[in-house]
């Protein structure tokens, strides 16, 4: 009652018996249940911090910008940078082009001025994925100002005005890096059945994937997200098995494991190990290989 944040939309709660009592606001809801377990039961959390990973939010017109910074679904930061105000010349002839030249290079500036700042806000977030805000003319040439290490941070963009609040800016964001989350999914789970098949760098299935995890070859793992599944796991090796072994048939080990959910074992092992980790969203190519495959390291 003291420690819960009531405005979270969910909450994880780890405990044991002598002195661990852990509470985690989430950004989403999740199913009320209990896990009872020899390894804390983390997947929840990890499909979270997979949705609701940190990224950047730039508005941008003529004149200014607006930066957010967003983690778990929520604005934590926020900065603004206003350049030098253009002023529309209403007369025809020689002067109005000339004036109208001097205005489009001052929005030039102000738009390289405002690619600094979004710069400098990148640096300080330490967050490297950005999403762009404004409308399709302004924000064109403000990727042609852009530098490099800037746009290929770029996850999208969506149109709306400078002015918008914060909300609204939060809401189109998160679903411009939904969209892009899943086509990254879509790619990752075609690249991890690709190497499998040629034989390259790739596992697929839950066998061959937690074995990869054993020997700290995994680079990315991939897991369905409705994917759930017991099975028996040597702790020596991580060869897997459906049926309860009296040894492991790879290396004697004579204490092979049941493992109530494989899938929060292969999270376990891949933060171990250093391995990144997608929750892919319901991938019927991914469910054909098992719900589990893995990208190699080598």
């Amino acid at each position: 009652d003291f420690d819960y944040d009531w405005r979270a939309r969910g909450l994880a709660i780890f405990a044991n018996l002598d002195s661990l009592w852990e509470t985690v606001p989430l950004p989403i809801g999740v199913a009320t249940r209990v896990v009872w377990s020899d390894l804390p039961y983390i997947r929840p959390l990890t499909d979270v911090i997979d949705r609701f990973g940190a990224f950047n939010v730039a508005l941008v017109n003529r004149e200014s910008v607006r930066v957010f910074s967003v983690r778990m679904g929520e604005i934590q930061a926020q900065t603004e940078a206003l350049g030098e105000e253009l002023k529309r010349h209403r007369q025809g002839g020689w002067s109005a082009q000339i004036y109208q030249r001097r205005e489009d290079n001052l929005a030039i500036q102000n738009l390289k001025q405002a690619a600094e700042v979004l710069l400098a806000f990148s640096e300080q977030t330490g967050v490297r994925r950005l999403v762009l805000g404004g409308s399709p003319e302004v924000l064109a040439q403000f990727r042609e100002v852009m530098p490099r290490e800037l746009s290929e941070q770029i996850l999208g963009e969506f149109t709306a005005d400078v002015s918008a609040s914060a909300h609204k800016a939060l809401q189109l964001s998160l679903d411009v890096v939904y969209q892009a989350d899943l086509e990254k999914e879509r790619r990752l789970v075609e690249e991890a059945i690709t190497a499998a098949r040629k034989g390259a760098n790739g596992a697929l299935g839950v066998a061959d994937t937690i074995y990869a995890l054993y020997q700290g070859r995994v680079r990315t793992l991939l897991i369905n997200a409705s994917f759930h599944g017991e099975a028996y796991v040597c702790d020596v090796c991580g060869s897997v098995s459906t049926a309860p072994l009296p040894e492991c048939p790879l290396c004697g080990h004579t204490e092979v494991r049941h493992v109530a959910d494989v899938a929060n074992l292969a999270v376990h092992k891949a933060i171990e190990t250093g391995a990144a980790i997608e929750i892919v969203r319901d991938s019927a190519e991914l469910a054909e290989c098992g719900g589990m495959a893995a990208i190699l390291r080598y």
